[in-house]
């Protein structure tokens, strides 16, 4: 019995399997995996606040870096780390994989306004982490390099 429960705690800190499809003005939109913990919240009420605040591909040259990896459609993998207890720092990552391939990803800090606040506080975060990812794609096709590394 223990050990069945010590199996479904543990089961609910990692990624929820079931990806949810985001950005569907973008191709054919793109996979969201999201997992993580924050600060003992139900992995639930993360996964509202990741998706609120996920920003997708939306200026020309983003919508064009992203055509070259629209199909099939890729999968980003948002992981928000809030441990138990004040003063932990956190950390939120952004890491979009196409065509079976890592293609770019993004980390930070979670701000001093999400560090002590409820998740719902950390879609700014995830907003700018995901908003930064987008650029830095498309900063790809200005600076001639390619979308997806070799």
């Amino acid at each position: 019995m223990i050990l069945c429960l010590v199996c479904v705690s543990l089961q609910s800190v990692h990624a929820d399997d079931a990806a949810d499809d985001i950005c569907k003005t973008a191709g054919q939109g793109i996979g969201l995996h999201i997992d993580g913990t924050y600060g003992g919240y139900p992995f639930s009420v993360l996964r509202d606040a990741v998706l609120g605040g996920v920003a997708c591909p939306s200026d020309a040259l983003q919508l064009q870096a992203f055509a070259v990896i629209a199909v099939p459609p890729p999968h980003l993998r948002i992981t928000v780390m809030r441990p138990l207890g004040q003063g932990q720092q956190g950390t939120i990552s952004a890491m979009l994989y196409a065509q079976g391939r890592f293609v770019i990803g993004e980390r930070m800090s979670l701000s001093s306004f999400s560090r002590t606040q409820s998740p719902a506080s950390v879609k700014a975060d995830i907003n700018l982490v995901t908003t930064n990812l987008w650029t830095d794609l498309a900063a790809r096709i200005t600076h001639h390099k390619p979308i997806i590394p070799q």
